[in-house]
C-alpha cells in the first residue's frame, strides 16, 4: 500500500481520496482554505434576524454516472445532501421566462459545503496548508508548506486544484501535465451576496440569463433543504462582464450588482447583508482533456473539472477515475 498526497480538498481531491483510502492507501489531503467547501463554499453571516446562508459558489449539482449516484445517495442519507425543490427557470434577452428541464437538483446540507464535509467524513485531511513547492522524487515526495514547513515523504502526489495552481506547482517536476495545465484558461465570476427580511416578489428559485450584459444566475436559498434564517440571493455577473470589473473592490461590485437585481425585481427593502466575492478561477474557457492525468515515472497525478466539463458532477468522477486507476 502506497502513501499519496493530495493538494486541494474540493470535490475531485476527495472522490480522489475516497477511491484511494477504500484501496487501502494512506491518504493525506491538504487545503489553502480555512475549511472545507473551495467553489462549493458556503458563507455564513450573522443577522438581526438570524444567520444567513450563501451558496456564493456552485447553486447545485446533478447526478448520472452511476458511481456519483451511488456517492449522492450515501451523502443523502447521512443528511449531507438535499434534494432541491425549486423553480428553474431560463430569461432570455428578451425577458421571457422558460422554464428549465425537470431535471433532478442537488444541493449541500445545511450549506453547499455539506457535500464537501461528507466526502470528507473519515479522511485526514488539513485546511489553512497551502503548498507553494514539491521536491523529491516518485516513492520520496515532500511538500514545501508557504508557512516554511515541510511534509512529507509520500509515495505519490496528486494534484486536485485548478489548471493555472496545476502549472505553478508541477511543470518543473512533469512537464506534460504541466503544458497542459498552462494551456488552460479559467474564467471568473463576481458574486454579490445579499439577504434580506422578507423574500423579493419573484416567482423562481434560481434563473440562468441568455444575453444580459452583465447577469449570468440569480439564485435565491428560500426553498433550499436546511436553510433557516433571512432570505438570500446570490447574483453571479457574466464571465465577460467579471473580467471588466475584476480588479474593482467588493463594496463596488456588491453595489453594482445589487442595482442590477433591483432592475430585475423592483425597489429593493435595505438589505440586511450587502457583499461580493471574487471567483478568480470560477469556470474553464478552454476544452477539457481526458478526464486525469498521470505521469507514473514521477507518480503524480492531476484531476479537477478542467479535465473533465464544468459541473460538479464531472469534477467528482475526474478524481473518482484517478483514485481507481492509481489503485489499480
Amino acid at each position: 500500500m502506497g502513501s499519496f498526497a493530495i493538494i486541494g480538498t474540493g470535490i475531485s481531491g476527495l472522490a480522489c481520496g475516497n477511491a484511494l483510502a477504500a484501496a487501502g492507501h494512506q491518504v493525506s489531503l491538504f487545503d489553502k482554505g480555512r475549511g472545507p467547501g473551495g467553489r462549493m463554499s458556503t458563507r455564513r453571516v450573522d443577522t438581526p434576524i438570524g444567520q444567513a446562508y450563501f451558496d456564493h459558489g456552485a447553486q447545485f449539482f446533478t447526478e448520472r454516472d452511476p458511481d456519483f449516484q451511488k456517492a449522492v445517495s450515501a451523502l443523502e442519507a447521512q443528511g449531507a445532501v438535499g434534494l432541491w425543490r425549486g423553480q428553474f427557470v431560463r430569461i432570455d434577452s428578451n425577458g421571457h421566462q422558460h422554464t428549465m428541464g425537470d431535471e433532478p437538483r442537488y444541493v449541500g446540507t445545511p450549506g453547499m459545503n455539506g457535500i464537501v464535509r461528507g466526502l470528507a467524513a473519515g479522511l485526514n485531511t488539513t485546511w489553512g496548508m497551502r503548498v507553494s513547492t514539491l521536491s523529491g522524487q516518485k516513492g520520496a515526495w515532500q511538500l514545501h508548506l508557504e508557512s516554511g514547513e515541510t511534509i512529507g515523504p509520500f509515495d505519490q502526489v496528486v494534484c486536485a486544484v485548478p489548471a493555472e495552481q496545476v502549472s505553478d506547482l508541477l511543470s518543473q517536476h512533469t512537464p506534460a501535465i504541466g503544458e497542459q495545465a498552462k494551456a488552460v484558461r479559467s474564467l471568473p465570476c463576481w458574486a454579490g451576496l445579499f439577504a434580506f427580511e422578507e423574500a423579493l416578489p419573484i416567482d423562481w428559485d434560481m434563473a440562468r440569463f441568455d444575453g444580459h450584459p452583465g447577469l449570468d444566475v440569480i439564485s435565491t436559498s428560500v426553498n433550499k433543504p436546511g436553510r433557516t434564517g433571512p432570505a438570500t440571493y446570490v447574483v453571479h455577473g457574466r464571465a465577460d462582464w467579471s473580467i471588466t470589473h475584476l480588479e474593482e473592490t467588493a463594496d463596488q461590485i456588491a453595489n453594482l450588482l445589487l442595482q442590477e437585481l433591483a432592475a430585475l425585481c423592483g425597489p429593493l427593502p435595505p438589505p440586511l447583508v450587502q457583499s461580493a466575492h471574487r471567483w478568480r478561477y470560477a469556470r474553464v474557457e478552454t476544452s477539457h482533456g481526458p478526464g486525469f492525468l498521470y505521469d507514473g515515472d514521477q507518480g503524480i497525478g492531476a484531476c479537477g473539472d478542467w479535465l473533465s466539463g464544468p459541473r460538479v458532477e464531472s469534477a467528482w468522477v475526474s478524481g473518482h477515475h484517478l483514485g481507481q486507476a492509481l489503485s489499480a
